[in-house]
């Protein structure tokens, strides 16, 4: 998430960071907005799940300089609200050197290094959004918002105890924080807590029942708690909310195949391939319901009395 401004974008659109094109609907299943906000450190978030074909237009909203971290450099705000009119427009590269000259301008800009962690988040540079969150942190304890980025980033890094401690930091400095309890949850599910996942979904979606994220880790949990037609239901709503998430279809993918239902598990496995065709457990599990279908298909060959050795004749 970024700092400062609000904006909406469409998950169909696509960002450009030099001749490497990054889909606006494949990153942002790892946080699952549909709706990208741009936030002031002291607002709290609406981030409201938009179904794709309604997306709205981007409109960039300046917010008025912070002033609880003394006078700020007027130059280096009008960078950072450059950088996240270009972000709107989707346009990252150009929006990425307005904040590298907001910090050029201001070295100490804590609201910058984190709205650029953003940036490397989409385009996938992991460490480097770690770093930029980091340095944020070291300059503004209280911004809760590069902890939620941060976060995100290490989620993405594998470090899920550091990512969960991350998302209850951002919590305990802004309680609403929705994406910081959906965070939490993805991270507790890698570390097998599911339950407490499950807790930290319905406390987002008490704050907001539409937000699709939450289905989503949701459905995840209840894969690991074997509740499978709860799992289904989930991403069934994850997907009604956001279409292009590729996690739910991989959760559903999952569920269904512990049903049996293996037809339907091939097709949402394909279906998040489709969509990420870096997520590694959609893979897995079309791996494991091709083993399932062949051991179907050679039960019924074997009772139907054909054996291996016919094969060679």
């Amino acid at each position: 998430m970024l700092t400062g401004f609000k904006c909406s974008a469409n998950l169909a659109t696509q960002f450009n960071f030099g001749v490497t094109k990054i889909s606006f609907g494949q990153v942002l299943t790892a946080i699952a907005l549909a709706n990208l906000g741009l936030f002031n450190g002291g607002l709290s978030l609406e981030a409201n799940a938009a179904a794709p074909a309604k997306a709205a237009k981007s409109a960039v909203k300046a917010a008025k300089p912070a002033k609880k971290s003394g006078k700020e450099n007027p130059e280096a705000f009008a960078a950072l609200k450059e950088g996240v009119r270009l972000l709107s427009e989707h346009k990252g590269q150009e929006a990425q050197a307005k904040f590298d000259e907001a910090i050029k301008l201001s070295p100490n800009y804590a609201r910058a290094y984190a709205n650029r962690a953003n940036l490397h988040m989409l385009a996938r540079h992991y460490k480097q959004a770690e770093a930029d969150c980091t340095k944020a942190i070291s300059l503004d304890p209280k911004l809760y918002m590069a902890y939620l980025n941060r976060s995100w980033a290490e989620i993405e890094l594998g470090q899920f105890t550091k990512a969960a401690d991350d998302a209850s930091k951002a919590i305990a400095l802004q309680p609403k924080l929705t994406m910081a309890y959906a965070n939490r949850a993805r991270a507790l599910n890698q570390l097998g807590r599911h339950k407490e996942a499950v807790a930290d979904c319905e406390k987002a979606l008490q704050l907001h029942p539409k937000f699709s994220p939450a289905y989503v880790n949701r459905a995840h949990a209840y894969v690991g708690l074997k509740e499978y037609e709860k799992a289904v239901a989930d991403s069934d709503k994850a997907i009604e909310l956001n279409a292009n998430s590729a996690r739910a279809y991989a959760n559903r993918a999952k569920a269904y195949r512990h049903l049996g239902k293996l037809e339907q598990s091939l097709s949402d496995s394909n279906k998040a391939i489709e969509l990420d065709s870096k997520l590694g457990s959609a893979y897995f599990n079309r791996a494991a319901v091709y083993k399932a279908m062949s051991g179907k298909d050679l039960k019924i060959a074997q009772d139907m009395g054909f054996k291996s050795d016919l094969e060679t004749k």
